[in-house]
């Protein structure tokens, strides 16, 4: 019998009087910690539940002392000793600072949570409080010159930002629950003895089932030249490179109809669910049919989805008269035919002659390596700025677009969110212009990037 899994712990910590307790009522939405405006009310540490089934997170919320207190008579040593040791349990901790008040106090407290050993370990979120309107955002540069990687501005009080707030969390907690893990009778969801979870998609008969078998070293699923032959979902696990994946050969996904067969129909929605529940995806193509309207559908669904995939070429070894540039004419042929595969690694290979396979699979590993990258705020806001400066009005509307402050929130996609003067003054050549920076910088080719702007003016 498995024990229970242990819910996860998060501690709001920071010094006397800067709305700890105000932003635990205001998370919680309910008063359970007293808040007034003077030091040292919150004596005891304060423990509740947090569940948000729309951002996936089951959580206990800790509202500690004031961790200030400078001259330790034995309650207040007390009160300390109680505090620390609360906080050495957090899986997350969110840093309570004032925009308007940096003390000696701040500095050596974010200093204990660098070099102390018990806290050094603990991801933390550095909160700055009573940013109570969007200029003040502004004001956060000597936050990031104190070096502070992850900053969110938010306002407890006037519940500013807490979505946002509530995103980070569910971002930057380890054991955070994710959407899409629940799943219907007959579905094995990733389990954390696999490293990820690999699924095979296209049209019938490019070549899935072989490809898996490739993969497998020996029929695992049914192959024929009958296009649609595997009507369900088939998976298996491989050990690749000391990675152990799970890797599921998918129903052919063809064009949705009221008069498609209840059976096929069927298919097409386990293969979507696959899709959903996958880490890394295997977009399979038939190199003699070229990339048709039915692919096109497929790499929407996965964009929509925010899925990292690969395209694989496959029956390359069919094609004929090649030379060495038919690789080049051939990728060209693609991207004239839908230009966002620039954006998508691209490999040939031979599914049924096995060419190519441990190529495609060090590609995979590698993306999927690459779509759990996390930048810290401070980086991505200096990023943000440069190239902001660089596209100067170029790319811009009558009026110039200004990003005030921007965080990410998601690894897959890759999404980010940024606050902006103005919404209607972002252009989508501005837009595009920010994405192919972050895809050269991080490397994320083939990573679905989503830049969501918000602003107080539409």
């Amino acid at each position: 019998m498995s024990s229970k899994k242990r819910v996860p712990i998060i501690s709001i910590v920071g010094r006397q009087n800067v709305g700890k307790s105000t932003l635990f009522n205001a998370l919680l939405k309910k008063k359970l910690a007293i808040t007034e405006d003077y030091p040292g009310v919150t004596r005891d540490v304060l423990r509740a539940r947090v569940l948000n089934p729309e951002r996936g997170l089951d959580f206990i919320l800790a509202d500690t002392p004031g961790l200030d207190i400078e001259r330790p008579e034995s309650l207040e040593e007390a009160v300390l000793e109680n505090a620390f040791r609360q906080v050495a349990e957090s899986d997350l901790v969110v840093f309570l600072l004032d925009l308007h008040e940096v003390t000696s106090y701040d500095s050596r407290l974010i200093d204990k949570f660098r070099k102390d050993p018990e806290l050094n370990q603990i991801p933390v979120l550095y909160c700055v409080n009573k940013v109570d309107h969007p200029e003040d955002e502004e004001d956060l540069d000597s936050f990031y010159k104190m070096g502070l990687s992850e900053i969110l501005p938010i306002s407890a009080i006037g519940r500013r930002n807490l979505p946002l707030l509530l995103e980070k969390i569910a971002f930057l907690l380890p054991t955070a629950k994710r959407k899409n893990q629940t799943t219907e009778e007959g579905e094995t969801p990733s389990t954390s003895t696999e490293d990820f979870s690999l699924a095979i998609v296209g049209k019938p008969n490019a070549g899935k089932s072989s490809l898996l078998n490739a993969l497998c070293g020996y029929d695992r699923a049914v192959v024929s030249e009958v296009a649609g032959t595997t009507r369900d979902s088939v998976d298996t696990t491989v050990t690749f490179d000391g990675k152990k994946i799970r890797i599921t050969d998918t129903a052919g996904i063809r064009r949705k109809s009221d008069k498609a067969e209840a059976l096929e129909f069927y298919s097409y929605q386990r293969t979507k669910r696959t899709i959903e529940n996958s880490d890394v995806v295997i977009h399979l193509l038939d190199a003699l049919k070229g990339f048709g309207e039915f692919d096109k559908k497929i790499v929407g669904m996965l964009q929509e989805e925010g899925k990292p995939f690969l395209l694989a070429v496959n029956k390359w070894d069919a094609i004929e008269d090649k030379d060495n540039d038919s690789f080049k004419n051939y990728q060209e042929r693609l991207y004239s035919r839908f230009p966002l595969l620039r954006e998508i690694q691209i490999i040939t290979l031979s599914a049924k002659e096995k060419q190519r396979i441990h190529k495609m699979m060090e590609m995979t590993i590698d993306l999927a390596a690459r779509s759990k990258k996390k930048i810290s705020t401070s980086e991505l806001n200096q990023s943000l700025r440069a190239w902001m400066a660089e596209a100067g009005r170029s790319f811009s509307a009558n009026k110039p677009p200004k990003m005030l402050y921007c965080t990410q929130v998601s690894v897959s996609p890759f999404h980010l969110i940024l606050f902006v003067n103005h919404i209607d003054y972002f252009k989508s050549n501005l837009l595009a212009f920010i994405k192919k920076k972050l895809t050269e910088k991080y490397n994320l080719k083939g990573i679905p990037i989503r830049l969501e702007l918000r602003s107080d003016r539409k």
